[in-house]
Order: structure tokens, then C-alpha cells, then sequence
């Protein structure tokens, strides 16, 4: 697998795994208002970046250690930039389709702070989406 490909794995299991962090905290503490659900989600953002940050350094030095040369950055090609463009529009719909799902849960007065884990859900999903979307077109071409 390139660089790149591992990179989209990293963003995945980052994603399930601060994913997982809300679902778990949001059932053991139930927040009643909505600011502590959106500070509960700028946690989550936080320590999503920290984690990828994380994992991506540990996958460099591991991925190294097993191709037994040094990390070498590549460089992006008219593939690559296909690819991610591909990627991120596969994405950018999620996250559309996440945002009319979080107004409509609120225009059929649902809970505010309900509608905030679903846009946070749904733009978590977007991410996956889009790497998902990478690895798929990585291989298929």
C-alpha cells in the first residue's frame, strides 16, 4: 500500500474510534443542554486531531521499519489529484445530505442538542466517506 492509502486508513480508524468516544460518553453522560453537546464535540474534534496525528506518525515509522528503507514523501500526480477530487465530492455530499438531516431535525422540534450529534455523525461520516472513497479509487484507478 502507498503512503496514501495508508493515510486513509489512519483517517478511518480515527474517525470509528473518536466516533465510538462520543457514542460512549453520550449514553454514560447524557448532556441536557446543548452547550455541554457542543463542548463534548469540540473535545471530540480535538482529540480526533491529536489521534491522527498520532497514528499517522506511528504508521510512518511503521511502515518504514517494514519496507526496511527510509519515509519517503510522494509526490501528488494528475492521479492523485483525480482521486482526491473524486473523493472529496463523494464526501461533500455526505456532509450536504448531513446538514438537511440536522435542519430537518430541528424544524420538526427535535432537540437542539440532539441535532448537533446528528450533524457531527453525519460530517464524521463524510470523513470516512472520503477515505473510504480514496482507497477505493487507489485500487480501482
Amino acid at each position: 500500500m502507498s503512503f496514501k492509502e495508508w493515510e486513509a486508513v489512519v483517517n478511518i480508524i480515527a474517525a470509528i474510534v473518536i466516533g465510538a468516544w462520543v457514542i460512549f460518553e453520550g449514553l454514560a453522560n447524557p448532556s441536557a443542554t446543548v452547550a455541554a453537546v457542543a463542548g463534548r464535540l469540540l473535545w471530540a474534534i480535538l482529540y480526533g486531531v491529536l489521534f491522527t496525528i498520532a497514528a499517522m506518525i506511528v504508521m510512518s515509522i511503521l511502515v518504514s521499519i517494514a519496507r526496511r528503507e527510509g519515509f519517503r514523501d510522494e509526490k501528488a500526480d494528475e492521479r492523485d489529484k483525480l482521486v482526491g477530487l473524486r473523493a472529496m465530492r463523494n464526501g461533500y455530499v455526505v456532509a450536504s445530505i448531513a446538514g438537511v438531516a440536522s435542519l430537518f431535525y430541528l424544524a420538526f422540534a427535535a432537540d437542539p442538542a440532539e441535532a448537533a450529534y446528528v450533524l457531527f455523525f453525519g460530517l464524521m461520516l463524510a470523513g470516512v466517506v472520503d477515505a473510504a472513497s480514496r482507497l477505493v479509487y487507489y485500487r480501482i484507478g
